[in-house]
């Protein structure tokens, strides 16, 4: 069965632009990145309808041509990931709203969710997460790549390079990828920590780790000393990483484990929650300043080429 797709891609409450535009409107190789995404997807057979939401009129100019639906942005990344879900359901588009009875009819419907910003993602890695969404046994999946994939990446003596910051785990250190997949009408009453999540996820801002703290105390109070627990071994074990002391790190990482976070979050959204994890790395590779920017402009046909050899994955 085919799924639908939703690339997020406005420039909001939250949402960072880069030299005074939409990351999704700036040119990569010679496109457009959010051009970069739509060809991408459009390519995957899974895919049935994609929805792009953003600035209507300027995404007009740069993917009118391609078959997809382009919906005017709202606030917020939540508010836009929302209004696309809706685009993709029959009687809310011919409607205007959605009613309850809609929203009993679709309520396990579920859709791809990517970010506007990763011009790298690709086919293969798409299908891989896809492999991993086993939606009859969960509600929301969200992607990871491990670090030791994204190091291909990172900076090397005499080539730039990105280097991304990772959350670390027993099982690993890992970032999430701008890869989700999600049945959004059995997330509603969880909707306003989604949308906390990710206006805070600029972890390395101080006044961020506070706000995620009350954010955590706000809504995870069934569980919220095992909520505060995890978060706060998360924050100091990528502390002492980004202090070199990798030993304290793995040390104050060893109770956060793969398994804990996923009952955690399950517990705190009131839904199944799941991470996949992709060994590509392309996903991951957001644009989230102009040095990045300019990093990955410089090095996108390398990269692309790393990407679509056959043995650049570590599965």
């Amino acid at each position: 069965m085919k799924i639908d797709a939703v690339i997020t891609a406005g420039d909001g409450k939250a949402a960072r632009r880069l030299f005074k535009k939409n990351k999704a409107l700036l040119d990569v190789a010679g496109r457009p990145i959010i051009r970069h995404i739509a060809e991408v997807v459009l390519k995957c057979e899974e895919i049935d309808r994609i929805v792009v939401v953003g600035p209507r009129e300027e995404f007009l100019e740069v993917i009118g041509d391609l078959d997809v639906d382009i919906v005017q942005q709202k606030r917020s990344l939540a508010e836009n990931g929302w209004e696309g879900f809706l685009r993709t359901i029959p009687e809310c588009r011919q409607e205007g709203f959605c009613s309850e009875e809609t929203i009993r009819k679709y309520r396990d419907k579920y859709v791809l969710f990517l970010s506007g910003d990763i011009p790298l993602v690709s086919v293969r890695e798409i299908r891989q997460f896809l492999s991993q969404c086993d939606m009859e046994r969960y509600d929301y999946v969200a992607g990871v790549t491990p670090e030791e994939v994204l190091k291909l990446f990172g900076p090397r003596k005499g080539r730039p390079g990105i280097k991304m910051a990772t959350f670390h785990m027993r099982d690993g250190n890992l970032r999430q990828n701008n890869l989700h997949m999600a049945r959004p009408f059995a997330l509603r009453e969880s909707i306003d920590l989604v949308l906390d999540a990710y206006e805070y996820r600029y972890q390395k801002e101080f006044v961020n780790i506070v706000k995620a703290i009350f954010a955590i105390v706000k809504f995870g109070r069934k569980n919220l000393a095992q909520a505060l627990f995890i978060y706060l071994l998360l924050q100091l074990s990528t502390g002492f990483s980004s202090l070199g002391m990798e030993r304290a790190a793995r040390l104050v990482s060893f109770p956060v484990t793969r398994e804990r976070v996923e009952r955690l979050v399950s517990s705190l959204l009131n839904a199944r929650f799941k991470i996949a994890e992709t060994t590509v790395g392309g996903a991951a590779l957001d644009v989230d300043n102009e040095k990045d920017y300019m990093t990955l402009s410089i090095m996108y046909k390398d990269w692309m080429n790393q990407i679509t050899q056959d043995d650049h994955h570590l599965a």
